[in-house]
């Protein structure tokens, strides 16, 4: 007990001397608003009563507190860490800064401006600032105050600019005051309004009970991966001789392409970058987007029927199922699908049976983890993020390992060589994204989690007990090994994942839907308004309500905002709302909005940027797979009849990506070095290191 007792005093002994070192980088003067330390005060207060954290430093300079973190990384402002690992600034030396008004506006420089409020101080669109920006060399991401200042009439110094911004919060907090009054009867016509365009909504909703429905047969196939299902379908396909193959990705109908042209069966393919046909193919391979109902043939395949339930995508498996007119249809999917599946059938009164099909072989979890030293061949090692596998792949081949890589940004060529020379034993691992759960035919002996959490687009979460089932089921070679085995990478998660292996995962609830041009034209305002107040009036019948959602707009509005009236005007609504569908992400959007500008103008869109020659590092890896994806919106509005015309490079285009895809590949079996360094000293950088700096060198800076 006594020694308990003597460790207590010798840490308080060391708390309190790490305080005395700090305070003596805070000199005598006291900050603002606060009363001057006692001699008996602790010397933690002391230091609290002569240093500003960093939110009361930013709200002494008046900027944001991330503003006052960059800005001390970069103008090196004197600050310094306390024992608990707080930013701290002397007030004798920030004080002064503050009232500095040169000193101040170089801080304020790296605050980062609000598009919404920029637009309102310069009282513009979203159109005009996207174009003023991109002809200042401004990227939308990169919108910082030191860049803008004195730019289209803005004021000189961020305090103006603070300033102007007030005085229009004003005058629209004083134009609502005005329209308070007779607040509440707008507001009950608008909710009549809305419930009448509601209604009309739904008169137009599509009506699925067709006469020819009693003519169908729909099969549904339902198993865990590695279970036959896909085999048994295609059979029917083949025999039918007509009809649709309906995937999620570009590579599932590539390999099914493939597949039914070696054993003879003439088929085409045709995805939203593609078409090739052969002659006298009457079967198609397709990314279900393309599917044309009125063209079903004998035979449809929907495969991956889970995604009727994504938020995105799915309006599109919806789209295949019920309004296909085949006389035989089989759709492909998990047990969570199968009630969704079911009562999608019976709302459009397709007959259906049900075929449940057994794994071809077993599976199970390992009864211990699995390290790197110790992974065995024939295995895929799962982690959530692109620069997680490319430093799992680095350290793996450190050890000697031979190693494929499969990540969503990877284009679908670069995926399919890498799985086939992990599924040809020319590689002994595979580190893969969950990517590898949908579209790859990928059986392994062993998969085995890296990470348990993932990043969902909006946060780190935990993984879902549907994800475990999903990807873990690639584990089990039917003919080639007796068990799968589903592993992790260390104890604490090994018990995690045999936790959620060991959950049935939830059944799926709703499929999805999204608007026609017809639908949007019912709706007023312009096209992202019209997209969000459909979502937002979510116009289902009666009856489907409890199956059927909106799909999600998001990406749709972005997309939408960045056209004028006048550019819908012009394009035709019908003809915007294909524009908007484009395959577009965050980073490839003002790609797309030069394409629109073209396309508007009656110009040849531009040519995506050229990738890097050789491939020399990761920065020339993420730039090649950033030309592929711009590469990618060129070919798909090539294929589009409304904009074929503004893009008659596309073979071209089409031949510099399979150029660049091929260079991916050759840099990827290079050992590619894709590892990120410190900026200051060169040290490697954990892969979800959130910083350009070490963790070291930023306590460096600060002392």
């Amino acid at each position: 007990m006594g020694g308990f007792h003597l460790q207590n005093i010798h840490e308080l002994e060391e708390d309190a001397e790490a305080w005395r070192s700090v305070l003596a980088l805070c000199g005598e003067r006291i900050r603002h608003g606060v009363a001057s330390p006692k001699a008996n005060d602790s010397i933690e207060r002391q230091v609290n009563a002569r240093s500003y954290t960093v939110k009361q430093a930013a709200k002494l300079v008046g900027v944001n507190a991330e503003t006052m973190r960059k800005a001390t990384e970069e103008l090196a402002l004197d600050s310094f860490l306390d024992p608990r690992g707080k930013l701290r600034f002397p007030a004798h030396t920030l004080m002064p800064t503050a009232a500095d008004p040169d000193l101040r506006e170089m801080i304020a420089g790296y605050e980062r401006l609000r598009p919404s409020e920029l637009r309102a101080a310069l009282d513009i669109d979203q159109r005009s600032l996207e174009r003023g920006m991109r002809e200042a060399g401004i990227r939308g991401k990169r919108m910082i105050w030191r860049d803008l200042r004195g730019l289209w009439d803005l004021p000189e110094t961020y305090e103006e600019y603070h300033q102007l911004l007030g005085r229009k919060e004003k005058a629209n907090e004083r134009g609502k005051g005005k329209r308070r009054r007779g607040g509440r009867s707008r507001t009950r016509r608008r909710r009549q309004a809305e419930s009448r365009l509601r209604d009309r909504l739904i008169d137009a909703f599509p009506k699925w009970r067709n006469d020819y429905r009693h003519q169908q047969l729909l099969t549904i196939h339902i198993g865990e991966p590695n279970s036959g299902k896909t085999h048994d379908a295609l059979e029917a396909l083949k025999a039918a001789g007509s009809g649709w193959y309906l995937a999620p990705l570009r590579l599932l109908a590539y390999e099914v392409f493939d597949r039914l042209n070696a054993e003879g069966v003439a088929c085409n393919l045709l995805t939203g970058e593609e078409y090739i046909p052969l002659e006298g193919a009457r079967i198609t391979a397709a990314t279900i987007e393309m599917f044309n109902a009125m063209k079903s043939g004998d035979c449809v395949i929907i495969d991956e029927a889970q995604m009727l339930a994504d938020a995105d995508r799915g309006w599109a498996w919806t789209r295949a199922l019920m309004e296909s007119a085949a006389p035989e249809m089989h759709i492909i999917g998990p047990p969570t699908a199968r009630n969704l599946m079911q009562v999608l059938a019976s709302a459009a009164q397709i007959p259906c049976e049900l075929v449940e099909h057994e794994r071809l072989a077993p599976i199970a979890l390992a009864e211990r983890h699995f390290t790197l030293e110790s992974l065995p061949p024939s295995t895929i090692l799962v982690a959530f993020s692109r620069q997680g596998v490319l430093d799992l792949k680095m350290k793996l081949e450190r050890l000697g390992r031979t190693v494929s890589v499969v990540y969503g940004s990877l284009p679908p060529e670069v995926r399919r060589r890498q799985a086939d020379r992990f599924a040809d034993g020319e590689t002994e691992i595979c580190v893969a994204t969950d990517a590898v759960g949908m579209g790859l035919n990928l059986p392994a002996d062993v998969v085995c989690f890296y990470e348990v959490e993932k990043f969902d687009g909006k946060n780190d979460r935990p993984l879902l007990p549907s994800e475990v089932h999903q990807i873990g089921g690639r584990a089990g070679r039917y003919g080639m090994s007796s068990t799968g085995l589903i592993a992790a990478a260390n104890k604490h998660d090994m018990r995690v994942i045999r936790e959620l292996y060991g959950q049935t995962p939830p059944e799926l609830t709703f499929a999805r839907v999204a608007p026609t041009a017809d639908d949007l034209s019912l709706i007023p305002g312009n096209l992202a308004e019209q997209l969000a107040q459909w979502a937002e009036l979510k116009s289902i019948p009666e009856e489907l309500r409890a199956v059927i959602t909106t799909a999600d707009m998001d990406e749709r509005i972005a997309l939408a905002k960045l056209l004028s009236d006048e550019d819908i005007k012009k394009l035709g609504l019908e003809s915007a709302l294909q524009l908007v569908n484009a395959p577009t992400r965050k980073a490839t959007r003002p790609y797309w909005l030069d394409c629109a500008y073209m396309i508007l103008e009656g110009y040849q869109i531009p040519l995506p940027q050229d990738a890097p020659a050789p491939i020399n590092d990761g920065g020339d890896l993420e730039a090649t797979e950033f030309s592929i994806a711009c590469a990618d919106i060129y070919l798909w509005l090539s294929r589009r009849k409304e904009f074929s015309e503004h893009c008659e490079a596309h073979p071209q285009v089409r031949e510099e990506r399979r150029e660049w895809s091929l260079s991916i590949d050759e840099a990827l079996l290079r050992n590619l070095n894709v590892a990120r360094r410190c900026r200051t000293c060169g040290a490697l950088l954990p892969s979800r290191h959130r910083f350009r700096i070490c963790d070291k060198c930023f306590r460096g800076r600060r002392f």
